[in-house]
């Protein structure tokens, strides 16, 4: 198997090449999902529906109320609660609306890799070795993910990933209209990933979250579709305007001046800086 550089990702790939080396995989077994797969659906967390309250999410009436607060600062001029405009990563299950320059999967026995090209090279670690659940397990925002693969159609190869991920960081949202998760950081997701039967050029990814914040399980389809992987470098802190001080956002000029988001939006708390002279 031929291994390429992905930029910031290099010891990853190498663990992978090595990997690959010591020990054999039949991957006759595993479904072909090779390739760069971009989403075919919208960048909202539900592509069914349109963005903001039209996501209609089944929010309790307390984070409802915190959905519609952070819709009406957005509307206002700043970025409410979406965490990603500060440089924040996506975390589960946002990343898995797939930004900008997709997703790669590398399937092996004991764990399938999932290397996202954008907007921060975040991974993640679906564990198929059939484990269980660790006692404690550190937070990230990709969480920690146990897979089983299925067989659904009888024919000997496996075709359908079941994974769970659980222990997933904040702060998070479900997308950027800044849809909040409870506050406990207990957020369950359950996926089915599966190619589709008729056109083994699409994937099919069936996503339900169980979270506190919820009255029920919320369940979205994404799709995605299959292209050449082609990579290229992406730092979002390189150009990063955005800047939250306190509780209010603010934006850095292009002559490096800070702005105000909002009408008559009170400047930041300066009382532990000198005067400048005048």
């Amino acid at each position: 198997m031929a291994c390429r550089k992905f930029p910031a990702a290099i010891a990853f790939v190498a663990a992978w090449c090595m990997g690959v080396g010591a020990q054999a995989h039949d991957a006759s077994k595993y479904p072909d999902w090779k390739g760069r797969w971009l989403r075919t659906t919208a960048g909202t967390f539900d592509p069914d529906r349109g963005a903001g309250l039209r996501q209609e999410p089944p929010l309790t009436a307390e984070y409802q109320a915190m959905f519609q607060a952070s819709l009406a600062a957005q509307a206002a001029g700043g970025q409410g609660n979406d965490p990603m405009a500060r440089c924040i990563p996506p975390g589960m299950p946002r990343m898995m609306i797939v930004y900008g320059l997709g997703i790669e999967i590398l399937i092996t026995p004991e764990t399938t890799y999932m290397v996202f090209g954008e907007p921060m090279f975040q991974f993640r670690h679906v564990h198929t070795d059939g484990r269980s659940w660790p006692d404690k397990m550190t937070p990230t925002f990709s969480g920690y993910s146990i897979g089983q693969w299925e067989d659904r159609d009888g024919d000997g190869r496996y075709d359908t990933l079941a994974v769970e991920t659980r222990a997933i960081k904040g702060p998070r949202a479900y997308d950027s209209s800044g849809i909040p998760f409870h506050k406990d950081g207990r957020t369950i997701v359950k996926e089915r990933i599966y190619l589709d039967g008729t056109n083994r050029t699409i994937l099919h990814d069936d996503v339900t979250v169980m979270d506190n914040a919820l009255t029920r399980p919320w369940t979205v389809k994404r799709t995605y579709t299959r292209k050449d992987p082609v990579w290229l470098e992406t730092i979002c802190g390189e150009d990063q305007h955005q800047a939250k001080i306190g509780n209010e956002d603010y934006y850095v000029s292009g002559d490096g001046y800070l702005m105000p988001t909002r009408k008559d939006q009170p400047p930041p708390d300066l009382r532990n800086f000198e005067p400048g002279p005048k």
